[in-house]
C-alpha cells in the first residue's frame, strides 16, 4: 500500500488554470456547474480515493450499503469540491472575517495579544485555509509546518493567479534542528506553529539527503545529538490510537514537538457551515495543554495520553461533520513504505 504522500498529483496544470479562472472570474456557481463533471469522473475511476471514502462512511454507519453508500460517498466528494473552491476564495482575500462564525477568531487573537503563542494541532478535517483570513487582517504570526510535494502545481497555479503570496510554511521533509531552533524561537515571541497532527511521518528519502519533522524531533526530543538527515529518516515515529472503534497511527511529531518547545498547545477546526455563494465557517480555537510542566522523563508518557485525547477530540469532530472529512486514502492502514500500487496516483488531490 503506498504512503500518502506517494500519492500522485493528478489532473493537467491547463485544467487546473480552468478552474480557478472560472473560480475567480464567473463565480461559485459556473465553478460548480464545471467541478461536478470532474468529480464524477474522480469518483468513477479512481479505485483508491473511492473505496477510502466507502470504508470511512461505514465505519460511522455499518448499515451504509448499496445505492445509498454510493450516493453517500459522491456526496463526501462534492464536499472536498467545495473545500477546493474555498480554498481558491481563501488564497484571493475574498473570505470576509463576517463569514466566519464561533469565538475561535477572536480566541486566536486574544492569546497572540496575551503573547501565549505555541503550537496549533490541526487536522485534514473542514478548511483551514480559510485561517488565513484572520492571520492576515490581524497581524497574527502563523507559520504552517507543511508537505506539499504533491500539490506544489496546485499552489504555484493560485499564487500565480490570484497574485498573492501563501502563507508562512516549511516543508517538513526538511526540517533540521536548526530549524526547530528557529521554531522555538517563533513560539517565545508569541507566534504560533500550525501542524497537522493526522497524517503519519513521510517515508525515509534517504537518497535526497533530507529528513522528515518527525525523525528530526524524536532525536532532538530525546537528547541525542542531531543526527544526519539519513539517520533520522530512518525511524519515523507513529503512535495507534483508538479512533472511530480501531486503532489508527498518528504521527508522533507535533507533540514532541510541543514537548520539546515547552509551550501552550492549541487545537483549531474550521468548518463549513452554510453553503451558497456565501458560506460561513465556524471557527474553534481552544487551549489543548501545555507542556511548560512536562519533566524530561514524563515525556514519553506525556506524549502518548495527549495523542489519545486529540485523536478523542478529532473523533467527536468528525462523527459531528463526517463529510468534510478528506483523507481519501486508507487512514487506518498508512504504509510506511512506498510500495508500489496500481492505483497510487489516483487519489484526489489534497494539501496537508
Amino acid at each position: 500500500m503506498t504512503h500518502w504522500a506517494r500519492l500522485s498529483e493528478t489532473g493537467s496544470t491547463t485544467g487546473m488554470r480552468l478552474m480557478v479562472t472560472i473560480r475567480r472570474r464567473l463565480g461559485a456557481w459556473p465553478f460548480r456547474i464545471a467541478l461536478f463533471p470532474v468529480l464524477v469522473w474522480y469518483f468513477l475511476l479512481r479505485g483508491v480515493a473511492r473505496r477510502a471514502s466507502f470504508d470511512f462512511l461505514k465505519r460511522l454507519e455499518p448499515e451504509l450499503g448499496g445505492v445509498r453508500l454510493w450516493t453517500r460517498s459522491f456526496a463526501h466528494f462534492m464536499q472536498f469540491g467545495e473545500a477546493i473552491m474555498d480554498k481558491v476564495s481563501a488564497w484571493s482575500g475574498e473570505i470576509p472575517l463576517s463569514s466566519l462564525t464561533g469565538t475561535g477568531p477572536e480566541d486566536l487573537r486574544d492569546a497572540a495579544l496575551r503573547g501565549e503563542g505555541g503550537i496549533i494541532l490541526v487536522a485534514h478535517h473542514g478548511n483551514l485555509d480559510v485561517i488565513n483570513a484572520i492571520g492576515e487582517r490581524h497581524d497574527i504570526d502563523l507559520c504552517a509546518l507543511v508537505h506539499t510535494r504533491h500539490a506544489e502545481k496546485f499552489n504555484q497555479l493560485l499564487e500565480q493567479a490570484t497574485g498573492r503570496k501563501p502563507p508562512q510554511m516549511i516543508e517538513v521533509s526538511e526540517i533540521t534542528p536548526a530549524t526547530a531552533m528557529a521554531l522555538g524561537d517563533r513560539v517565545n515571541r508569541g507566534g504560533f506553529v500550525v501542524i497537522a497532527a493526522d497524517r503519519v511521518p513521510i517515508p525515509p528519502t534517504v537518497d535526497d539527503g533530507k529528513a522528515d519533522a518527525n525523525s528530526v524531533v524524536a532525536n532532538t526530543a530525546e537528547g541525542s545529538r542531531p543526527a544526519s538527515p539519513a539517520s533520522a529518516a530512518a525511524s519515523p515515529r507513529v503512535l495507534h490510537c483508538d479512533f472511530i472503534d480501531q486503532p489508527a497511527p498518528f504521527p508522533q511529531g507535533p507533540f514532541m514537538l510541543a514537548a520539546l518547545l515547552r509551550c501552550h498547545v492549541y487545537t483549531l477546526s474550521c468548518i463549513r457551515e452554510q453553503g451558497g455563494a456565501h458560506p460561513r465557517f465556524r471557527v474553534d480555537f481552544a487551549p489543548f495543554d501545555d507542556s511548560r510542566a512536562v519533566k524530561r522523563s514524563g515525556r514519553e508518557a506525556w506524549i502518548q495520553q495527549a495523542m489519545q485525547r486529540h485523536a478523542r477530540h478529532l473523533e467527536a469532530r468528525v462523527k459531528r461533520h463526517p463529510l468534510q472529512w478528506f483523507n481519501f486514502f486508507d487512514f487506518w492502514h498508512q504504509a510506511p513504505d512506498s510500495t508500489s500500487n496500481p492505483d497510487s496516483a489516483s487519489a484526489p488531490k489534497q494539501d496537508v
